[in-house]
């Protein structure tokens, strides 16, 4: 028996799914876990660096006037519409890797026996060096901007906005072990996940 903690990256594009799927296996199997989309939140909140740097670069509009908290969905809005621009609030939130990092590591001191980390830009940001396993899930446009429109009650020109400044599941997977169709009903998907998630434990 290996004891040697497992780190499970978890990839895809917006819409595809994953964070639902996700949180079946953590209701199942209780593995420990990081969002790194939501943790990079927490790094521009107020009196954090990260804030007055994303300001300075897209101007205090993007600010809640009632909460003083950065308004994501105004700032989704700008950065979504380009790259280069996306990667101007990656530059200016910071180094984000170190603190996914050290999540990572408290897991593997601690003896953990399985940790997920999600994130967009999982392969992107070489989050998979320290990932035993990458997953990747994939769903079909048409349903993704579906979702998008129920879920983040978005119009369809910025559903596909969002969509196209994404990289696409083709140029991805070469760096999976496991690629996820989610266009399938939820329940089988989460079949043939949660049958991939028990292969791993039992080979630990």
């Amino acid at each position: 028996m290996n004891n040697k903690t497992i780190i499970i990256g978890i990839t895809g594009s917006i819409a595809t799914g994953k964070s639902t799927y996700i949180q079946k296996l953590i209701s199942e199997f209780s593995p420990e876990y990081c969002d790194a989309d939501k943790l990079v939140h927490t790094l521009y909140e107020p009196g954090k660096p990260a804030y007055h740097r994303i300001i300075k670069e897209f101007g205090d509009q993007i600010i809640d006037n009632k909460t003083n908290f950065i308004d994501r969905q105004k700032l989704g809005a700008i950065v979504f519409k380009d790259k280069k621009l996306m990667t101007k609030l990656t530059n200016a939130i910071g180094d984000i890797g170190s603190e996914v990092k050290k999540i990572v590591d408290s897991w593997i001191l601690n003896e953990k026996k399985i940790g997920i980390v999600e994130a967009v830009n999982l392969i992107e940001a070489r989050y998979i060096e320290w990932c035993d396993q990458v997953w990747l899930f994939k769903v079909d446009n048409k349903i993704a901007l579906k979702r998008l429109e129920i879920r983040n009650n978005l119009p369809i020109i910025e559903a596909e906005k969002r969509i196209n400044s994404q990289t696409s599941w083709e140029k991805r997977a070469e760096f999976a072990n496991l690629i996820m169709d989610t266009d399938d009903e939820i329940d089988k998907v989460y079949r043939n996940l949660k049958n991939e998630y028990i292969k791993l434990m039992t080979n630990q």
